[in-house]
């Protein structure tokens, strides 16, 4: 059995902003300022793969929704803790029927991969894209 272990997050990224609020200030920039620092007001989720049932998408898109907004809130520190708590709610939930799922988060990735049928979706959160599928 193998684990990855998240390296350790930058405390900057390009432009010299910390991820979360750079995201957080262009998605303000977008919609106005509207969004409050307790609860940001996310994009529309975009889809561009989906071969689940309608409640395992939904659930899905809310679980990346939290995983976001815990970035926002510096409750997570990097993608990788974004993508290891997807990962550990769709494990333990009935809805999605266990299993091994597999996630990554990220601003940019490629993937080639092998899933069960009826059993992966991919999509973007603003400029964040999630792909979560289960295999084996």
């Amino acid at each position: 059995w193998l684990k990855v272990r998240c390296p350790p997050a930058p405390s900057r990224c390009r432009g010299g902003r910390a991820p979360p609020q750079a995201m957080a200030e262009q998605q303000q920039a977008g919609q106005g300022g509207q969004a409050s620092k307790d609860q940001p007001e996310l994009p529309k989720p975009e889809l561009h793969v989906v071969d689940m049932s309608k409640a395992e998408a939904e659930f899905a898109v809310d679980v990346a929704k939290k995983g976001v907004i815990s970035l926002f809130k510096n409750e997570r520190r990097s993608f990788c803790e974004v993508a290891q708590y997807i990962k550990k709610e769709f494990d333990k939930n009935p809805v999605v029927g266990g299993g091994a799922w597999h996630v990554f988060v990220g601003k940019h990735f490629g993937a080639w991969v092998t899933y069960e049928a009826h059993k992966l979706i991919y999509f973007h959160i603003g400029q964040a894209g999630f792909l979560i599928f289960r295999h084996g």
